[in-house]
């Protein structure tokens, strides 16, 4: 279960926020506060997995009160009536964003985009040689070295196997980057990840790696280029 913390200076918002976690199996309530400084230690505890949090309070600002608490492990969906905020918001790795009045549908979208976050950011053994990845209703268990490479398609990413398999998981690139290990995969360009040891050759623009040739972002040619020299010498 989610753990959601409400953050927002208005009552009646924080009563609307509350009527709509309640819709949800997977959140769960464990305070709401109308000055974000009161929330800190249990923030800080690690009782929180989520906030809703206001930008335009009195006192410490939303964004101002996430930068804060940015080197803790849990997700921020901002809730304003003010556009303009939207962009720095994202710069605070916000993982969503609601626009005052708040619709269930937009709250539905994103608490359903937390629930995919947390899963992948607690896969069971994570640190181990293989992660569990849900792809509609069912979990899959994937060693991390049969991943050939990762391709994003917006707000879905494929995940290419070596036994032909592609599992399209509802989440970011950014995301999927963070829960592999650094030392065997590499971006290539800012829509695919490759693992380096299936990467065969390099060809002009292309990365070649089983059945596929990938685009290379041109500033990760020199990269690239270094990691097969290396590679090649290892061989030796």
């Amino acid at each position: 279960m989610l753990r959601c913390l409400v953050i927002d200076d208005e009552r009646i918002a924080r009563e609307g926020l509350l009527e709509f976690i309640k819709q949800f199996d997977f959140l769960g309530v464990v305070g709401d506060y109308a000055n974000a400084l009161e929330s800190l230690d249990l923030i800080r505890n690690k009782e929180v997995d989520l906030i809703f949090l206001d930008i335009e309070m009195p006192g410490i600002k939303g964004i101002r009160f996430a930068e804060m608490i940015g080197d803790l492990p849990v997700m921020i969906i901002f809730t304003t009536a003010y556009a303009e905020y939207a962009l720095k918001g994202y710069k605070v790795n916000a993982i969503g964003y609601l626009l005052k009045p708040i619709f269930f549908e937009d709250f539905e979208k994103a608490v359903l985009k937390a629930k995919t976050w947390h899963e992948l950011r607690h896969a069971e053994d994570s640190a181990s040689e293989y992660l569990f990845f849900r792809e509609n209703a069912v979990s899959h268990r994937i060693v991390i070295t049969d991943i050939v490479y990762v391709k994003s398609l917006q707000n879905y990413v494929q995940l290419f196997l070596k036994d032909k398999r592609v599992v399209i998981v509802h989440t970011t690139l950014k995301a999927i980057q963070e829960l592999l290990p650094a030392q065997k995969f590499i971006q290539l360009h800012r829509s695919y990840l490759a693992q380096k040891a299936c990467i065969t050759s390099v060809d002009g623009q292309f990365a070649h790696v089983p059945s596929a040739a990938l685009p290379i972002a041109r500033d990760r040619k020199q990269l690239l280029a270094e990691l097969l020299t290396q590679r090649e010498a290892g061989d030796r």
